[in-house]
């Protein structure tokens, strides 16, 4: 039987498996994109000529403080080429350096370290720009305004909500729960507490564990409701191509801006599969830095995989399954109906990492048998996550295929980090 060598990202390094031809659906990428990448004149003219909104021009003006909410390294964003654009915007409208705040909306991610902040923003940025890091676990650094309608709180970064004009800046890919990342997320969770953050999470998880593609889910629409009541003014939104440079601009009204850039996205991202897969070899690239990340590889799996299928999902997660969240492994370790008795119950403290293993969990016991590649990630913890660990991606899927027949259809997910597969089937 012929076999074709496939290489798929592994961080910032390649991985070869050998699939029988006959059995492969294919190889699937986010398109091509032939047009030449948007340049700083193209992220003036859309910060100019908002969608939805009013122009800067209006609402901005001397004596005015500004506050800009940016991503950290776990997104692509090219925050750096958009920031020095608005404090060229901001400061050419009389807004003085020293009253332009950048808040990096860490949600509940862990801090960047200073070669990480100076690689995302450059030392321009660092040096002429305040720029602080959201709290996220500290009371003293938030401020309630209200309630979400599911009851939950909103607690808001409160050097944010003090600024006179709020702005976020974000990048927009499929996302397993808020469907699309971007527009209001980068305040829920980007800067919100963690309560509100744990009670988001918990609802969509609790609803629909897998949103990807989906604008429509309830996490969006706590997401955007949270983002009203605070008061986002503006987003700048991108959108890439799969190398990473500048495919569009998306500015304006949080809702309506984010949704026109979803719209480019689709066209991007979403991959057209002609059929599902009894096997799905999934890289979780770019997403890949621990499994709180990479696990974004197993949602883009989930949608083109069959049930009781098997997923082979790579993934180098170099920083293990969280840094931030000691006692994941513990929580992915349990049942979907463990796990929610445990938190209905009141015995788990850190809910937002509950919240997100229970997807995890919900998304295995599709069921799908899943073999997992991962140099950062022990064989303790494969054992958590129910995963069957192997010494590199060929075994894998020789595991898979002595569980599930060497006949099984197979295809291959390279991008499997930011990926939206579509069957059409």
């Amino acid at each position: 039987m012929l076999e074709l060598k496939v290489d798929v990202p592994y961080g910032r390094e390649w991985r070869t498996i050998d699939v029988e031809e006959e059995n492969l659906i294919g190889v699937f990428k986010p398109a091509d994109i032939e047009q030449p990448p948007l340049t700083r004149e193209d992220i003036a003219f859309s910060i100019a000529s908002p969608i939805g909104c009013e122009k800067l021009d209006r609402w901005v003006g001397p004596g005015k403080t500004v506050a800009i909410a940016v991503d950290d390294n776990t997104r692509i964003t090219p925050v750096h080429d958009v920031l020095v654009v608005l404090q060229e915007k901001l400061t050419s409208l009389g807004v003085k350096k020293n009253d332009i705040l950048v808040i990096v909306a860490l949600g509940t991610h862990r801090k960047m370290t200073d070669e990480e902040m100076k690689k995302k923003f450059g030392s321009e940025i660092l040096e002429e720009m305040q720029v602080i890091s959201h709290e996220w676990d500290n009371p003293s650094e938030l401020r309630r305004m209200g309630n979400l309608p599911n009851g939950v709180p909103i607690l808001i970064n409160k050097h944010f909500i003090d600024a006179d004009i709020r702005i976020g800046i974000g990048n927009i890919v499929p996302h397993f729960t808020s469907g699309w990342s971007g527009g209001s997320k980068i305040l829920l969770p980007g800067l919100a507490g963690a309560e509100t953050v744990a009670g988001m999470h918990y609802y969509g998880a609790k609803t629909l564990p897998n949103a990807i593609g989906r604008a429509d889910n309830v996490a969006r629409e706590l997401m955007d409701d949270f983002a009203r009541k605070v008061g986002l003014h503006m987003i700048i939104n991108t959108v890439l191509t799969r190398d990473g440079k500048i495919a569009g601009i998306y500015s304006g009204d949080p809702v309506k801006a984010h949704r026109k850039g979803i719209e480019h996205c689709k066209r991007i991202y979403g991959i057209p599969i002609p059929e599902a897969a009894d096997i799905t070899i999934v890289s979780s690239h770019p997403a890949d830095i621990e499994f709180w990340q990479s696990m974004k590889g197993l949602y883009s799996a989930d949608l083109c995989t069959k049930k009781n299928g098997g997923i082979l999902l790579i993934t180098p997660s170099p920083e293990g399954l969280s840094v931030v969240h000691k006692d994941w492994g513990d929580m992915l370790a349990c049942s979907s109906k463990e796990l929610e008795e445990q938190i209905e119950r009141g015995e788990i403290e850190d809910v937002t990492a509950a919240s997100i293993a229970l997807c995890v969990i919900k998304t295995r016991e599709t069921p799908y048998k899943i073999a997992l590649y991962s140099e950062g990630i022990s064989q303790e913890q494969a054992e958590q996550l129910h995963f069957e660990k192997v010494s590199s991606p060929q075994e894998g899927l020789e595991y898979l295929n002595r569980e599930l027949g060497k006949d099984s259809k197979k295809l291959v997910l390279t991008h499997g980090g930011e990926s939206l597969p579509i069957l059409e089937g």
